[in-house]
């Protein structure tokens, strides 16, 4: 607070530890702080936060600035940005021009000189190892009878033909965009920025907000191929959360939803 030049009392700081690499500050609607959850996170901070610098100023919606530096303090790993107003939308239809204007914004971002900041593709579930990762660490946690349909959702998208990468955003989920009404606010958790196929943001959004919502912001044909990748969303959760060290309840919870999604598909994905 010092740094940001802000005086919040506790009493005004909204805590939320839902994320699973961040616990997320919100000091009066003035300060957003990210405080890492692991060392693996803390780690990655500064590389990040230089990520939040460079994006252009100009974008149609606002994005997290930097406004501190970043703190290490007693084993904690912390960074102050600015604080975005708007909400998550529920998961359903959401103005079409408004999801073309964050796509097309995404293309026009010059990356140059960006390459020590960026992810590595997918690094967050499996990396360029991302099809051994499913295969061998992710498929044998499936439900037998839904393993052979997995391991058919792995081969649709290898079978896709090359495009050319371009900056994708990594986890353009609908909690991470932020809305006041009709209007695109803000975006936010630009960690697994990269450079990669945008069919994968394509992906994220029309999993949450429909395929229709997309149809401004992509050609049919991109659209077509999102809904292929898209195919690997719950097996990605489960690389995700195997990938973090997560166990448990969360990892039994994340398999159970793939588990479940492939069964709800099958007839789709085996062309049955």
């Amino acid at each position: 607070m010092t740094q940001a030049g802000v005086n919040v009392a506790l009493d005004r700081w909204d805590v939320r530890h839902s994320g699973s690499a961040h616990i997320i500050i919100n000091m009066g609607n003035q300060l957003s702080v990210r405080v890492a959850k692991t060392d693996k996170t803390a780690f990655m901070v500064a590389r990040r936060t230089e990520i939040l610098r460079r994006l252009p100023t100009d974008l149609p919606y606002e994005v997290p600035r930097p406004i501190t530096r970043v703190i290490t303090r007693n084993g904690h790993t912390a960074v102050g940005t600015t604080w975005i107003k708007g909400e998550p939308r529920k998961p359903g239809p959401a103005p079409e021009k408004a999801l073309a204007t964050l796509v097309n914004s995404l293309k026009k971002i010059d990356t140059t000189g960006w390459e020590p900041y960026l992810d590595d593709p997918h690094a967050h579930w499996g990396g360029t190892d991302w099809v051994r990762t499913l295969r061998q660490d992710v498929v044998p946690l499936l439900l037998k009878t839904n393993q052979k349909i997995a391991h058919a959702v792995i081969d649709s998208v290898l079978e896709l033909d090359p495009v050319e990468p371009v900056l994708v955003h990594g986890d353009l989920a609908g909690h991470n965009i932020l809305w006041q009404g009709d209007r695109l606010a803000g975006v936010i958790d630009w960690d697994h920025v990269t450079i990669a196929d945008p069919a994968f943001d394509l992906a994220a959004l029309g999993n949450w907000y429909g395929w229709e919502s997309l149809r401004k912001a992509a050609t049919e044909e991109e659209i077509t191929r999102a809904k292929i990748v898209s195919r690997l969303l719950a097996l990605q959760a489960v690389a995700y959360t195997v990938h973090s060290g997560m166990g448990g309840a969360i990892l039994r919870l994340a398999v159970e939803r793939a588990d479940n999604w492939l069964m709800d598909h099958k007839h789709e994905i085996m062309g049955q």
